[in-house]
C-alpha cells in the first residue's frame, strides 16, 4: 500500500480538505513526509498545466494517483444527475476532461457526491446514473484508466451509501453492459454507513481501488474512535496495493495534518 494526500490544483483552490498550496511548496513536504502519490482535486480538467504539473511530481518522485472532483462540485455546483439539463452537460464535458487528465498521467478517475442526487425529475432517476456511468466507463475505457464510485453516508447524498449497495450496482452494471468500476472506500463514510468497517473491507477489497483515510469527526487517523488500526493490519493482510489518501480536517494546518497522518499510518503499516 502506498500513501497519498489530496492538493488542489490552482484553478480548483477554495474550501476542501486538501492542501491549497502551490506544487513547488507541497510536493516536497509530501516527499519528506513518507508520501509517494498525490490525489489532484481539479475545478476544470481543461485549465490543468500538465507540463507544470508533470515537472513537479517527476522532482519530488510522486505518482498522480488519482483526480478527484470536490471543487467543480463545491465551486459551480456541477452533478452529472440535475434537473437542469446545462448542468449536466457542463458537469458531464468536465468528467470528460477529467478522464482526459487521468489518462495522461495513468490515474484513477474519482467519482463520489459529483454523480448527483436521484429523484423522479428528468435527468436524475437510476436509470439516468446507469447510462451516464456507462458512457464514463466506456469513455475511461479508451483512455486506459479505471473509475470508482465513493459509497458516501445519506446525508451527503441518497444513492449508493453502503459498501453492498455499491457492489450490487457495480455487479448489476457489469452483467448488462461490458464496463468496469471499482470502489473509493472512504474509512469516515463507513463509520457511518457499515455495521462493521472492518468486515466491509474484507468483502469489498478485491473492488476496492482507492481509499480515503481518515478517523471520526474528519479527525488525522488514529486520534478518534474509528477502528484505523484494524483497517490497516486488515489491508496488509488482504495484500492491498492501492493509495490511502487522506480526507480529514485540515487542523491546525494542512502542513500539520498531513505530517501527523504521515507518520501514524506509516508506523501502523510499520507494526
Amino acid at each position: 500500500m502506498k500513501l497519498a494526500y489530496p492538493v488542489t490544483s490552482p484553478e480548483g483552490r477554495g474550501k476542501v480538505k486538501a492542501f491549497t498550496k502551490d506544487y513547488e511548496r507541497v510536493f516536497p513536504l509530501l516527499h519528506d513526509w513518507g508520501y509517494q502519490g498525490v490525489e489532484l482535486l481539479v475545478r476544470d480538467p481543461d485549465q490543468v498545466d500538465r507540463q507544470y504539473l508533470d515537472q513537479y511530481l517527476k522532482q519530488w518522485n510522486l505518482n498522480l494517483a488519482a483526480v478527484g472532483t470536490s471543487p467543480m462540485q463545491i465551486k459551480d455546483k456541477l452533478f452529472l444527475l440535475h434537473p437542469e439539463e446545462s448542468v449536466r452537460r457542463e458537469a458531464r464535458r468536465r468528467c470528460s476532461g477529467l478522464l482526459r487528465l487521468c489518462g495522461d498521467f495513468g490515474a484513477l478517475a474519482l467519482i463520489g457526491k459529483y454523480r448527483g442526487q436521484i429523484s423522479e425529475k428528468p435527468g436524475c432517476t437510476w436509470e439516468d446514473l446507469a447510462e451516464c456511468m456507462e458512457d464514463i466507463c466506456r469513455e475511461a475505457k479508451r483512455y486506459g484508466i479505471s473509475v470508482l464510485l465513493e459509497p458516501q453516508n445519506s446525508a451527503n447524498i441518497n444513492n449508493l451509501n453502503t459498501i453492498d449497495e455499491t457492489l450490487s450496482w457495480i455487479e448489476e452494471r457489469e452483467r448488462r453492459e461490458s464496463v468496469k468500476l471499482g470502489i473509493l472506500a472512504d474509512i469516515y463514510h463507513m463509520g457511518i454507513t457499515e455495521k462493521s468497517i472492518p468486515e466491509s473491507i474484507r468483502r469489498a477489497v478485491g473492488r476496492i481501488g482507492f481509499i480515503h483515510m481518515a478517523d471520526s469527526e474528519r479527525k488525522v487517523p488514529g486520534e478518534g474512535k474509528l477502528p484505523v488500526g484494524e483497517v490497516m493490519k486488515i489491508l496488509q493482510e488482504e495484500k492491498y496495493e492501492g493509495y490511502i489518501s487522506l480526507e480529514i480536517d485540515q487542523m491546525p494546518s494542512c502542513e500539520e495534518a498531513a505530517e501527523r497522518s504521515a507518520r501514524m499510518l506509516l508506523s501502523l503499516a510499520d507494526g
